[in-house]
């Protein structure tokens, strides 16, 4: 979903330096070449140099160096008029990343299965505990998906939306209020849940559903169900069906949470195997 409609957490969670807190020690040159490819968002995909080079907080003629060899490597790509854009050989890792996580494991095969059965639009989200970030790692769009919808590859953060709920869900109850106060719970609508304490109490709905559901929380007319994704006891992510709510009554929401509980039991009871290793 995009960031300005989206039923889930918006905004990027993590920059460069413009993103503030220590600089970890390391190599100089190879901090500078991910300021240059943290400074692409969603929200800015392409830039340029001058722009780039403002963005990643360096000097423009650093900033020059470091795209060349990044284009020259596949990890950007220099338009005509340019500007220079995210390159293709990010998307291979990227793929590679989302296909090795044990969330991946997991949830293999369900969202394929979900879109052909629901007809409704499947993301998955991972956590990221350090910043309390979320990526959708994985999407599965059903015809006439919704464009606000959250695209593959969105990070933004913990808010109040259906699959920050499941995953906070997902916590010790001690421990998810510790985290809600510091949460940014943007009103998105008439019924969206900003106040610490009620979304509290509707994530503690949501440990003993085992699911969270939101009906034209954040978009006019959007409906989703999420359900935690556990690993060693821990949430790691969740899984989502979405769609209009003319398809998506609560009614039918709730069975598509029943049957996501059960699919992710049988998934996790398989104990799928060790992501494939090199060689």
């Amino acid at each position: 979903m995009d960031d300005s409609r989206s039923p889930f957490p918006d905004g990027p969670a993590a920059g460069g330096p413009a993103a503030g807190g220590p600089r970890r020690r390391g190599v100089r040159s190879v901090d500078r070449a991910l300021d240059v490819l943290s400074a692409f968002s969603a929200a800015h995909p392409r830039f340029r140099l001058t722009e780039l080079a403002e963005a990643a907080g360096l000097p423009k003629t650093s900033t020059h160096r470091i795209a060349v060899t990044l284009v020259e490597r596949g990890f950007l790509r220099q338009e005509p008029d340019g500007a220079y854009v995210l390159g293709n050989r990010l998307l291979e890792l990227g793929s590679l990343v989302s296909a090795t996580t044990a969330l991946a494991h997991l949830t293999q095969g369900i969202a394929e299965e979900l879109v052909w059965t629901t007809g409704e639009t499947v993301l998955v989200a991972e956590i990221d505990w350090r910043d309390r970030s979320l990526l959708i790692t994985g999407k599965r769009e059903a015809q006439h998906s919704p464009e606000a919808l959250s695209p593959l590859g969105r990070r933004s953060v913990l808010a109040n939306g259906c699959i920050s709920c499941a995953i906070l869900s997902g916590l010790p109850p001690e421990e998810a209020r510790t985290i809600v106060p510091a949460l940014k719970l943007a009103q998105r609508t008439p019924t969206s849940i900003t106040d610490p304490a009620a979304l509290l109490r509707e994530i503690e709905s949501c440990r003993q559903r085992g699911y969270a559901i939101e009906i034209e929380a954040f978009i006019a007319g959007i409906a989703g169900v999420a359900v935690p994704v556990m690993v060693a006891g821990r949430p790691a992510g969740a899984v989502a069906v979405a769609g209009p709510t003319s398809r998506m009554p609560r009614r039918r929401l709730e069975a598509l949470a029943a049957h996501l509980k059960l699919r992710l039991g049988r998934a996790a009871a398989i104990q799928p195997p060790a992501p494939p290793r090199a060689g």
